[in-house]
């Protein structure tokens, strides 16, 4: 041994030593002398006092007021945005360094580690994605500052919303739903000027789009526009991960699908590939295959007439690939861009109407294997009651696309009639070449007399035409089913299928002029 060891070793032994005799002291100045017993009493109030005053200091300190963090998103607002790919990702890099930096300053410096963090999730392919880092990564204090500004920075939109939506080309404006609409949407378009009866009132792109599953599988109809190709067009094509062909009428169309949904649902290709550095994907045989399996289990799900569930994970994808896709948003061959650059499409979806839905127990399962596989993690920001939410959006405010009358051959559902699901369309659901969302017209409520019809040319851009002379201020309906007496129908008759069918997609009786009128033929 040491010296140097023996002389640590003694001090520690007379250190312990000395602490043994001052326990059995105080033991015993405990036990037999109250002056000494009171004496520790004062002092512990004294010490609790203290540590409560400091504990409330330190909170006190931590507290962030929302103006505070108005005030914040205002400045972060102002700053100028890194114009290109090569910038984003050298700005998202240095805005998550300057975080961790930050965050290791300690307490006092959480919320200039949030605004690091925040200011990463605004040029991140994938918000959702990188939530699900931070919170694996970052202390909770941290990320709940950040989820608060995005609460705020939501509120914030939602109440300008209606300032720039619908755009001013559409000729309509929003408004709270009156008391001559009984059922539909929770608010109604007007229009802004005066319209003569055939007139197109405005016209709109969908930002979601369904080929029905038949003529998706004959390759006749372009899956993106769900234009018919001609025999003398030049087609393109996706293959899927189990070597099912999808058809697209140009390569605009090509693109927009590759970009938006069909890498992330229907291949094996990574997801996300715009940022490596932090999150490196390196998918096992297995993972592959699990991947393949859940694809493949939703295709075969839509042979029921599904849409609202390919269209769920549609949203979904569009969501993920929103920063990825901005440079072609203004393109005009890109039918899924909102209508608003300063909304995305979950702004728009987040504002409409629900309807009560009863998915099968295995659809959102279903769902969540797909995110599970596509992306770990990326199924925990689609939770039962979520899935449930936005399904019911879709399938209330889905239209069917048609041309002309619509067609005649489409193969019948092989579901129940109170679960199969119906479309906005006023020939009847089963006329539709597809599914389509719009921005716009999902405000339209239904009328068993409608003043104005939804039309398309060809592709499913949507042409919203008056049925009479309209005047400003009138309020805009359509139908949502086929409101026309049929050959050997009566009026009674009539009135009880458009009730049928209304009750079975859409959950509402009638209550129009025209059905109170027919009850007393």
């Amino acid at each position: 041994m040491t010296s140097r060891t023996g002389t640590i070793l003694t001090i520690a032994g007379v250190s312990v030593c000395g602490l043994i005799a001052y326990a059995v002291y105080f033991d015993f100045k405990r036990r037999t002398d109250s002056n000494f017993r009171k004496k520790l009493r004062e002092q512990k109030k004294r010490v609790d006092k203290s540590l409560a005053q400091s504990k409330e200091a330190s909170a006190t300190s931590n507290v962030v007021s929302d103006d505070e963090l108005r005030d914040a998103l205002k400045q972060i607002e102002s700053e100028p945005k890194p114009p290109t790919q090569e910038r984003r990702e050298h700005y998202f890099m240095s805005q998550v360094a300057m975080g961790e930096q930050l965050v290791a300053r300690g307490e006092t410096f959480h919320l200039p580690a949030a605004l690091s963090f925040y200011r990463a999730l605004l040029v991140y392919p994938s918000p959702p994605e990188l939530l699900g880092i931070y919170r694996k990564t970052v202390p909770e204090d941290v990320v709940k500052l950040v989820m608060r500004l995005l609460d705020l920075d939501l509120t914030t939109k939602i109440g300008a919303y209606y300032e720039v939506f619908p755009p001013k080309w559409a000729n309509v404006s929003i408004q709270s739903r009156p008391e001559t609409v009984t059922s539909g949407p929770e608010k109604v378009l007007v229009l802004n000027k005066d319209v003569a009866a055939g007139e197109v009132i405005y016209k709109e792109h969908p930002m979601l789009t369904c080929l029905d599953y038949d003529l998706q599988q004959a390759g006749t109809h372009c899956t993106h526009c769900l234009r018919e190709i001609q025999p003398s067009m030049e087609s393109f094509s996706l293959l899927s991960s189990n070597g099912a062909k999808s058809v697209f009428c140009s390569t605009p169309c090509q693109v927009a699908s590759k970009t938006q949904w069909h890498s992330l649902l229907l291949t094996l290709e990574p997801p996300m590939p715009a940022i490596r550095e932090l999150s490196v994907l390196t998918d096992t045989p297995a993972q592959l295959e699990a991947r393949r399996t859940a694809q493949a289990k939703l295709v075969a799900y839509l042979k029921d007439k599904r849409a609202g569930t390919m269209l769920v994970a549609k949203f979904i994808a569009r969501q993920l690939t929103a920063t990825a896709t901005e440079a072609t948003a203004k393109d005009p061959n890109d039918y899924a861009a909102p209508d608003s650059g300063e909304y995305r499409i979950e702004d728009h979806v987040e504002r409409w109407t629900t309807g009560p839905v009863n998915p099968p127990s295995d659809e959102y399962a279903l769902i969540s294997a797909l995110l599970q596989g596509t992306l770990p993690g990326l199924e925990q920001f689609l939770t039962e009651e979520s899935h449930k939410s936005l399904l019911g959006k879709i399938v209330f405010n889905a239209f069917g696309v048609y041309y002309g009358g619509g067609r005649d051959n489409r193969p019948p559902s092989p579901l129940r009639p109170e679960d199969g699901e119906l479309t906005r369309t006023p020939h009847g659901t089963a006329r539709q070449v597809g599914t389509a969302l719009y921005s716009i017209s999902t405000y339209l409520p239904h009328s068993c007399t409608p003043n104005a019809r939804p039309t398309f040319s060809g592709t499913a851009e949507l042409h919203l035409i008056a049925n009479k002379d309209l005047k400003k201020g009138d309020e805009l309906s359509i139908a949502y089913v086929d409101v026309e007496q049929r050959a050997g129908e009566s009026s009674m008759e009539c009135r009880l299928r458009r009730r049928k069918e209304l009750a079975r997609g859409w959950k509402f009786p009638c209550e129009c002029p025209r059905c109170v009128m027919d009850a007393f033929e």
